[in-house]
């Protein structure tokens, strides 16, 4: 490629490209939408000419529904190299609408990524045997700009720079067979290195803020700054971002890994080997205890499990599990009634949770829980707190967030909060049937 050409096609990614993964969220998904289901045709030539999307010196008003496909058909017509692909430009936008989020919870994973989150789910575990989460854990830049674009950060350095705080990458889930659990790992663990790769967090670039403001107060020296400053350079030029770093970790089943863990701000080295590992997504009856994950199958499970006289429920390791599937488990175990709702920050109205056709002969049950007993699992383990029939036995995170896992037709998808329960909201609850989650056997 020329250096004319590469230029150019610099300048095109630069231009469009951003102008596409940063304002579409809403008719992305109309064009998808329309595409998939009534076949609407992409916009031609004259209809782009006519609104006139760049070169243009007055505002002009783009319906929604023609955003997507005439930036698309733009792109096509612009872009230095052929652009055939419209899953490509499609999939790619939507990672940069949730990225635009700037959510550590809402996640867009390419093929690899979503098939290894749906398979943990269904508990076979590649990589190490783990599972991990962004958190928002650690130091916060207090010189980050107020208004970020939300877009993928191009290297460590931008990403650390311009975010308020990059999430820590911590172990939320373990298989008691792989060589994490093995190693001594546990959940709650912090990646701080991969194979002599920095995991990107914020809080090197505060030891050095601090450090500047030291020693412009004279109270270190130059060398001492110096040595920070040598210190983030250094790591920033090996680093991996926390997506990445997932990837590494959970992904592949052969090979050795070395990783440095973070522990109450103590650090430890472990070299593991990567294998395929499983663990049964729900049952495993022990005595008067199982295990219950909110995945295919719970509801038939739980409903067996109860029947056998188990009167502890294992919640851990489960991962975030699948919302509907802990509502449908419900019923199983709490009387009919209200517990509590799901809220968001939107100016509406909360939902109130409400089981209808619950169980009349409702048993005290003790719940196991640790930092590994996130979303659904922890919703559920509250609800049943609350209903006086559950005990938590363990520590609780505080991740009670409602996450949808949505596949896109290339065989990526993304995670999205779409709420988070409470048992008390705040604000007044409706009791319409538009607006109640009713639960029932």
């Amino acid at each position: 490629m020329s250096k004319e050409t590469e230029t150019r096609k610099k300048g095109a990614v630069g231009v469009f490209g951003g102008f596409v993964l940063a304002a579409i969220a809403l008719p992305v998904g109309i064009a998808l939408r329309d595409w998939r289901d009534v076949g609407t045709p992409t916009p031609t030539e004259n209809v782009l000419n006519e609104r006139t999307l760049v070169a243009s010196t007055q505002p002009v008003a783009i319906p929604e529904a023609d955003y997507f496909r005439e930036v698309s058909a733009l792109l096509k017509r612009e872009y230095v190299d052929p652009v055939t692909d419209d899953q490509k430009l499609a999939s790619g936008a939507v990672r940069g609408m949730i990225a635009s989020l700037s959510d550590p919870n809402s996640i867009y994973m390419d093929k690899d990524a979503f098939r290894t989150a749906l398979d943990q789910r269904e508990g076979k575990f590649q990589g190490i045997g783990a599972s991990f989460a962004l958190v928002e854990r650690g130091a916060a830049n207090p010189l980050a700009p107020k208004t970020a674009d939300g877009q993928p950060a191009e290297s460590a350095e931008e990403s650390l720079l311009t975010r308020v705080r990059v999430p820590r990458l911590m172990v939320v889930g373990l298989t008691p067979e792989g060589a994490a659990a093995k190693a001594g790992v546990r959940v709650g663990d912090l990646v701080y290195e991969i194979d002599q790769h920095w995991v990107a967090n914020t809080d090197l670039l505060i030891r050095f803020q601090r450090a500047q403001k030291e020693f412009d107060a004279k109270k270190i020296t130059l060398a001492q700054l110096n040595l920070i400053r040598k210190e983030v350079r250094e790591k920033t030029e090996r680093a991996l971002m926390p997506l990445k770093a997932i990837d590494k970790l959970a992904q592949g089943k052969t090979g050795t890994i070395r990783v440095v863990w973070e522990r109450d701000g103590m650090k430890r080295e472990t070299t593991l080997a990567k294998a395929l590992t499983t663990q049964v997504p729900n049952g495993t009856l022990t005595g008067k205890s199982a295990v219950l994950r909110f995945s295919a199958g719970a509801k038939d499970t739980l409903s067996s499990t109860l029947a056998s006289g188990a009167t502890t429920l294992d919640l851990r390791n489960g991962g975030d599990g699948d919302y509907k599937t802990m509502l449908e488990c419900l019923p199983l175990v709490v009387p009919t009634g209200s517990y509590g709702g799901i809220e968001t920050d939107r100016p509406e109205k909360p939902t109130p949770l409400t089981v209808k056709s619950g169980t009349k002969s409702p048993r005290s049950l003790t719940l196991l829980t640790d930092e590994s007993t996130r979303g659904a699992g922890l919703i559920f383990a509250q609800v049943l707190q609350k209903s006086g029939i559950g005990r938590i036995s363990g520590k609780q995170a505080s991740d009670v967030f409602v996450r949808t896992t949505v596949a896109l037709p290339d065989g990526s998808g993304y995670t999205l909060v779409t709420g988070r329960y409470r048992e008390k909201p705040t604000a007044k609850m409706v009791a319409s049937n538009a607006s109640v989650t009713e639960v029932t056997k």
